[in-house]
């Protein structure tokens, strides 16, 4: 059902055409339990954009987002221009026009003629469908060639005030390019999903005022938010006499030029003769609003023989002043269609008009919140694959990575990280004191928590294989009767031989030692597996969770997996210079040198502790040199181990960390998720 609340407005003299003097505004209550259609995760999504002022696309590929150059650019002009025998040229700028043949009919934005009524004496007029038709055959053809696959499914970012007339259209256009019907989105959803990309919070229930402002006629909308994705409660368009562009020239040209210069004219009623002249001075006019989105001032070529006219973002400012003032009043009866207060807003975001940012504190002003600025050029395309995408279905479990080749490199981490183990386990043995009695052993001193220290760098070092293993593929080609396995796979057969090969090897190392000094063997098991199993349990839980991630938070996770190479290197520096200086054994040879030496590695390792804590570059700032300075200090043969201990703390609690975010990625709604147990019991 469709509400319909009435508001009286000013229409935009260039659409003469438009004769209702009320704005539509509707309000969609579909029930709660209605979603948008989910698309096929497993195939090829191509999101188009064309709700903004230049159309941008982005394609999904088993969860992957990849962005699509159009003829080389990141944006593609919605202009078409059509030659005298019907050929469509997609893709053109207004400037283009100016050298075109007069045969040819330039068309600024097909879009704009949906829904309009078909003139039949106008023989002329193109169909807008087939006009639409092209340019979504146009942008097809270059998500598939630089995918190098077929798109298999099409999500359309459309206006929030386009109805069934305009939306049937776009899917009549998809199925004129050879594509079943699309997904259709609108642009305020876009634009609250990339927000929450971003990090903008909005609970379930609340709402967020969207405002694009990027295109003509700006638009405000209050979305509420819903488990399934967004609610529109009320749309308002801001209509303006004139466009931004032309209200800028006009200010530009008053401002420039005496009272009687004919440039007057040509802004307020240019006539045939002078439209290539206007069009080259709004084209001049759009230029420098990009250029003040950057910059102080910018220069706007008049035309000859005036000279070039100097405006600043305050002359933008007093330009715009029609579209300011009607923000507060639009605001407020947008929230009253809404049946919404301010206090009712999580957030506020603004597509914002180039070159005006008292856009931005007005709406600040008008809502009491400072608006999120969104001005990516494909960020309504992938706010739309989000809300029509499967995560779940789209989860590391079914998703390929690339194949990469294998590099010395990739595996220098790993080999490092084995040789600090290997390093500090060799240390420990060798600089071990026995006491024997005859033939008997009968006492050994060493460092048991350094013994620790090692089985947990064995426990790292697994890690660091294990990160190989989701994008590196050691088994060479694919075959038919071997099939490349997927993701998800690799990430459970990593980590799990991560849990098993790191907790063996550290038992390994425990019952080495005892072999070498020739004592029991439990002390030392209990220093090497302690300190490798709690890293272990970790590495099973993210082989169990890991491959429900979302494909396109793979990377990212991926990234975070990988263990720092560096702190280890940095502690294994400390505890053995720490331990040198204990025994006088290599590099240290004299009483002198130890204290010193001994300082400089448990600095080392209260730096190493801080960094492994932490990501955060202000809490590593600070805490690297507290602890580097307390860790020298208290430096005595009796501290060593307790600062040893502290630094495995750390590495156990970079493994929790790193599975509750593994766990957080796989499971990002698990209240949701009991809830819908609890309902699917009940009934």
């Amino acid at each position: 059902m469709v509400s319909v609340f009435d508001y009286p407005i000013r229409r935009d003299s260039h659409h003469p055409r438009t004769t209702s003097h009320v704005l539509r505004i509707m309000v969609d209550t579909l029930p709660s339990g209605a979603r948008l259609p989910l698309m096929p995760s497993g195939g090829t999504v191509l999101s188009i954009d064309l709700s903004s002022s230049a159309i941008a696309a982005t394609v999904s590929r088993q969860g992957l987002k990849v962005p699509i150059l159009i003829d080389g650019r990141l944006v593609m002009p919605p202009g078409i221009v059509i030659g005298p025998a019907g050929e469509i040229y997609v893709g053109i700028d207004t400037m283009t026009v100016t050298s075109l043949p007069t045969d040819h009919r330039f068309v600024d934005n097909p879009t704009d003629l949906l829904g309009r009524p078909i003139n039949t004496a106008d023989e002329a007029r193109p169909d807008p469908v087939d006009l639409l038709a092209a340019v979504l055959r146009h942008v097809t053809h270059h998500a598939a060639v630089h995918v190098n696959g077929p798109i298999t499914a099409l999500t359309v970012t459309v206006p929030p005030n386009w109805g069934p007339r305009r939306c049937g259209h776009v899917s009549e256009a998809a199925t004129r390019a050879g594509f079943p019907p699309p997904a259709l989105v609108s642009a305020p959803a876009a634009l609250a999903a990339y927000a929450t990309m971003l990090g903008v919070i909005a609970p379930e229930g609340s709402c967020m005022l969207i405002c694009q402002a990027d295109r003509e006629p700006a638009t405000l909308t209050v979305l509420q938010t819903a488990a399934d994705g967004y609610r529109e409660l009320a749309t308002q368009q801001i209509s303006l006499a004139h466009d931004l562009d032309h209200l800028i020239a006009h200010h530009v040209v008053q401002t420039a030029t005496a009272d009687a210069d004919p440039s007057h004219a040509m802004i307020t009623a240019p006539s045939s003769d002078q439209a290539d002249v206007g069009r080259a001075l709004l084209e001049s006019v759009r230029t420098a609003r990009q250029l003040l989105t950057t910059q102080d001032q910018a220069a706007i070529l008049l035309p000859a023989p005036r000279q070039p006219a100097v405006i600043t973002r305050h002359d933008v400012t007093a330009a715009a002043r029609p579209l300011l003032d009607q923000i507060p009043g639009a605001v407020d009866g947008l929230l009253d269609a809404a049946d919404v207060d301010k206090a009712h807003l999580a957030g506020v975001v603004l597509r914002p008009a180039l070159g005006v940012p008292a856009l931005a504190e007005a709406l600040a002003v008008s809502t009491g919140k400072p608006p999120t600025l969104i001005d990516h050029p494909r960020a309504l395309a992938d706010g739309a694959l989000s809300l029509t995408t499967t995560h779940q279905s789209g989860s590391a479990a079914v998703a390929r990575l690339p194949r990469v080749r294998l590099r010395i490199s990739d595996l220098t981490g790993a080999l490092l990280l084995g040789a600090c183990s290997l390093v500090l386990l060799l240390q420990a043995v060798l600089s071990a004191y026995i006491t024997t009695f005859s033939t008997w052993v009968v006492g050994v001193r060493t460092s048991l928590p350094q013994l620790g220290a090692a089985g947990a760098l064995v426990m790292l070092t697994a890690f660091a294989v294990a990160h190989l293993a989701p994008t590196t593929l050691l088994a060479g080609a694919p075959t038919a009767s071997t099939p490349e396995p997927t993701t998800g796979s690799l990430i459970r057969r990593g980590y799990l031989t991560t849990a098993v090969g790191g907790a063996i090897t550290a038992a390994l190392y425990g019952l080495a030692t005892g072999t070498a000094v020739e004592y029991g063997y439990t002390p030392y098991l209990k220093w090497t597996l302690g300190a490798a199993l709690p890293l272990a349990a970790c590495a099973a839980v993210i082989a169990a969770t890991a491959p429900r991630i979302p494909a396109d938070a793979l990377p990212t996770w991926l990234a975070l997996t990988r263990p720092a190479v560096t702190h280890a290197i940095t502690a294994t520096v400390g505890i053995y210079l720490m331990r040198a200086a204990v025994t006088l054994t290599t590099p240290i040879s004299t009483n002198a040198v130890a204290p010193i030496a001994g300082s400089i590695g448990a600095a080392l390792v209260g730096i190493a502790t801080a960094l492994t804590i932490s990501r955060r570059r202000t809490i590593r700032a600070i805490t690297a040199p507290g602890l580097a300075i307390g860790y020298a200090l208290v430096f005595t043969g009796d501290t060593t181990g307790a600062l040893i201990v502290g630094y495995l703390a750390a590495l156990t609690w970079w493994g929790i960390r790193l599975t509750a975010h593994t766990l957080r990625l796989a499971f990002p709604q698990p209240g949701t998720a009991l809830r819908r147990l609890a309902d699917r019991t009940d009934n």
